[in-house]
């Protein structure tokens, strides 16, 4: 089995596939998947659903959901190499080792005889802008995808479950000023810094832990890009920040704008130019827990995934992967075969079990 990992997660990191760029990836898959009678492909741009030729209504649903999308590589690329039981290539753990593991279940089992209707897609552009994951035309194109009792994403974990996730907003802030000669600096007003001690109150915000059904999820502003000023002998009249806020569980737009508006008392104008909802715990799901009484350790998910998107349609979701968040984008990224050997087994014995 360590074999067929292995070849699964090298078919996957040999194709490069940067976000926007996943076309000849989901061709040579669905070439591959399709090369079996056993499984019926729907394929929506470069996105592809996919379930059993011959699918048994009776039995419950479970959907695994993995994106084929990577970051872009660092300068000089990530040679695609194993070395002992690490293997190296952008999207290795993020989230290549979690594709792999979905093809090698798919390939493998016996899903005629097993307890759950499977459904696997894979998708693109999930590291892009949330509007553009290409998870939504696959519910609009393919809505038997959302006919589930259970989604799972495998998005890095290290083996463990991880429940819910995170919100994320992109909120752009501008300070206003009036600009005027830097020699002469008291006949301007200087835009940059009066963002001074809104960029401090940042520097030295705690992170705010909040509780949801047990687990602590932790709430973050960070300030990720700025811009301003004209020229370096003029005072700026106009200071720009993009500032990253991730929010627990149970939070909307509005407890978004309601922070800003405090935050800020006036002193200047934002606009929350992107925004993801946080996904629910799920943790009264069957099936779920189910899965977390085979001894699976239990987390929140400290980062922005997919089950959101599937909780808003009503289908309970968790992410459950091999890959390392730790590894994910870094410059030498990796993934380690035996996470992925003990992921594949865990999953096996789930989905066979009567």
């Amino acid at each position: 089995m360590r074999e067929r990992l292995l070849e699964t997660l090298l078919f996957f990191l040999e194709r490069p596939s940067v976000t926007g760029d996943e076309k000849d990836l989901c061709d040579d898959l669905e070439s591959r998947i399709a090369a079996s009678p056993r499984w019926e492909i729907e394929r929506v741009s470069n996105n592809l659903a996919v379930r059993r030729t011959e699918p048994d209504p009776s039995r419950p649903g479970v959907v695994l959901a993995g994106h084929l999308d990577t970051v872009p590589e660092p300068e000089g690329g990530i040679d695609v190499r194993v070395e002992k039981d690490r293997v190296y290539g952008r999207g290795a753990s993020d989230m290549k080792a979690g594709d792999a593991m979905m093809l090698a279940l798919l390939e493998s089992l016996a899903w005629e005889t097993g307890r759950f209707e499977p459904i696997f897609v894979f998708y693109e552009r999930e590291e892009g802008a949330y509007a553009e994951n290409g998870l939504e035309v696959v519910f609009a194109e393919c809505p038997w995808v959302l006919d589930a009792e259970l989604a799972l994403v495998p998005e890095p974990t290290a083996g463990a479950l991880e429940v819910g996730c995170v919100g994320t907003a992109q909120v752009e802030v501008t300070f206003t000023g009036r600009s005027a000669h830097a020699a002469r600096p008291w006949q301007g007003e200087n835009a940059l810094t009066r963002a001074g001690m809104f960029l401090a109150a940042l520097h030295e915000r705690p992170a705010n832990e909040v509780v949801v059904e047990g687990l602590p999820f932790y709430e973050v502003l960070t300030p990720t890009l700025a811009r301003g000023g004209r020229a370096k002998n003029v005072v700026p009249d106009s200071f720009w920040i993009n500032v990253n806020h991730r929010f627990a569980p149970g939070k909307n737009l509005e407890d978004v704008e309601r922070l800003f508006d405090g935050l800020l008392d006036g002193s200047a104008t934002y606009e929350v130019v992107d925004f993801a909802p946080s996904g629910p715990v799920s943790l009264e799901n069957a099936l779920l827990g189910e899965l977390i009484q085979t001894g699976l350790e239990v987390r929140p998910k400290q980062a922005w995934t997919d089950v959101a998107r599937f909780s808003e349609r009503g289908v309970a979701a968790a992410n459950f992967g091999p890959g390392l968040p730790s590894q994910a984008h870094q410059q030498a990224e990796y993934a380690e075969l035996p996470l992925l050997e003990e992921c594949f087994a865990h999953l096996a014995s789930f989905f066979r079990h009567k």
